[in-house]
């Protein structure tokens, strides 16, 4: 088998394996979903961002970031508002129990990294996340049609 549809394969493994292990850590948190989390430590992060953003960051359509932002609301992890320079773009805003919810999770995270990374050494790490990083914006430019 070609090496690369080896490493292609590895790769829709590794992503099946990393959302399964994410259901585990969000088991308990009252989050539905890995995409819930995640979106809660983005918004931790930046706080303000819009649901535009939103959609670059994780790769779903606008329409299916609404519906994602909307639950989060309804379970009082975000809030969102309108922008009042432009009305157009939603913001998104971390509320206290999203917090809460991220610092409960932070043992359980920090745990599984250390297991899933145990047999690295730091500058494998480190190259192993540039490279995928390279891949990643291959891939974009692939999808958004600039080869």
């Amino acid at each position: 088998m070609d090496g690369k549809v080896r490493i292609i394969l590895n790769l829709l493994r590794l992503s099946a394996l990393i959302n399964r292990l994410g259901v585990k850590l969000v088991d308990g948190t009252g989050l539905s979903s890995v995409q819930q989390w995640q979106l809660l430590g983005i918004i931790s992060r930046n706080e303000g961002i819009t649901l535009s953003k939103l959609s670059e960051e994780i790769l779903v359509t606008k329409q299916n970031m609404t519906g994602l932002i909307e639950r989060l609301g309804k379970g009082g992890w975000v809030t969102t508002w309108s922008d009042p320079d432009d009305k157009r773009l939603t913001r998104v805003r971390i509320t206290e129990k999203g917090t809460k919810t991220l610092e409960m999770m932070q043992p359980r995270t920090k745990e599984s990294n250390d297991i899933t990374f145990q047999a690295f050494h730091k500058e494998e790490l480190e190259v192993m996340n540039e490279m995928l990083e390279r891949l990643s914006r291959t891939l974009r430019m692939q999808i958004n049609g600039r080869e």
